[in-house]
């Protein structure tokens, strides 16, 4: 059964940095993966002209790369960077992501990074709970996901619940990033430490590349069966 999957990230290349071989994993197996980002990247330029040219730039680049990870719903906000926060509007759109995908599965950031990060991760968690209640009716139908992991960007988790194998899809992922030319100085940096990553992650299981995630316990998880699920 084909299943939706919901990635809220603050920034329009944190989702292909982060979980680009598991999103290129699930469109494989035919599932739908939409990803909603907040930031368009305007202070991760270096000049003042900078910022004038390349946020357009950068959002076409990012169009492309999520593209070649198999993602046809890819909404971003356009928001300053500094704008990305716990604000009512962030907030709601979360929840109208939630509402209107209406995934199996939420990916979103890991609390343990700078600001929009953690602003990210709380966003994620609590509209995670709150969608699944009968209230903001304007944004669409009760909605609650089976689960939510949390992916790193800047941090390696120490104590990720989960290593996924992306052996398969790495190069894949490489190909999406590849996509990404703008601002070549500091993309480059960020191609290093992704793969160092996936090594790291890889050794942990004994495979050659992976990517962690932390499921969130913010909500528990229902066991019915024992036997199965403990």
């Amino acid at each position: 059964m084909s299943k939706n999957i919901l990635v809220l990230a603050g920034h329009l290349d944190d989702s292909v940095l982060a979980i680009g071989g598991i999103i290129r994993k699930y469109t494989n197996a035919g599932h739908k993966v939409s990803v909603v980002c907040f930031g368009c990247g305007d202070e991760g330029f270096a000049t003042l002209e900078e910022r004038g040219t390349c946020t357009a730039k950068f959002y076409e680049e990012a169009l492309a790369a999520h593209k070649v990870l198999g993602v046809e719903d890819f909404i971003c906000h356009n928001l300053s960077d500094f704008e990305v926060n716990e604000t009512k509007q962030n907030y709601r759109w979360c929840m109208e992501a939630i509402r209107r995908v209406k995934p199996d599965v939420i990916f979103g950031h890991y609390w343990l990074e700078y600001f929009q990060h953690r602003a990210m991760a709380r966003l994620a968690c609590d509209t995670w709970f709150q969608s699944g209640w009968a209230c903001s009716a304007d944004l669409g139908e009760p909605h609650f996901a089976r689960a939510l992991y949390h992916f790193e960007v800047l941090q390696t988790m120490p104590e990720p619940t989960h290593i996924v194998d992306v052996s398969d899809t790495f190069e894949a992922k490489l190909a999406a990033w590849g996509e990404f030319k703008t601002g070549q100085e500091h993309l480059n940096s960020e191609f290093d430490r992704m793969e160092a990553r996936a090594r790291f992650h890889g050794s942990r299981i004994g495979v050659r590349y992976a990517e962690a995630l932390t499921r969130s316990g913010f909500i528990p998880q229902a066991v019915e069966n024992i036997s199965q699920e403990l």
